[in-house]
């Protein structure tokens, strides 16, 4: 992996997180991510907390540092509680374009 990977992957995580990849021939319907889990999360939880645990178990396999924790969990809070879809998608973003998320195996 080097930078430009890094920066593909983190601009088709922003495509598929705030957006969707576009309708073709193929893909009549286009490509999009459900969040309702994630939102229904950031809903039931002002904190932020319940989300971002979720997040870390879901896609770093309960491995997130206690760094990246603190930052996401300030980022999400920093949007109103009301705007669930936006702190589920805020934080979906920041773990799946972390380079914690971006480790090659």
């Amino acid at each position: 992996m080097n930078t430009g990977t890094s920066i593909a992957r983190a601009n088709l995580a922003n495509t598929l997180v705030f957006s969707q990849i576009a309708t073709s021939e193929s893909v009549p319907l286009g490509t999009s991510l459900d969040l309702t889990e994630m939102e229904t999360l950031a809903s039931d939880d002002p904190t932020g907390a319940l989300l971002v645990d979720a997040l870390d178990r879901k896609m770093l396999h309960s491995t997130m540092s206690s760094q990246m924790r603190t930052s996401i969990l300030t980022a999400v809070t920093a949007i109103t509680a009301s705007n669930s879809a936006q702190r589920a998608r805020q934080a979906v973003f920041l773990v799946a374009s972390s380079s914690q998320f971006q480790v090659q195996r």
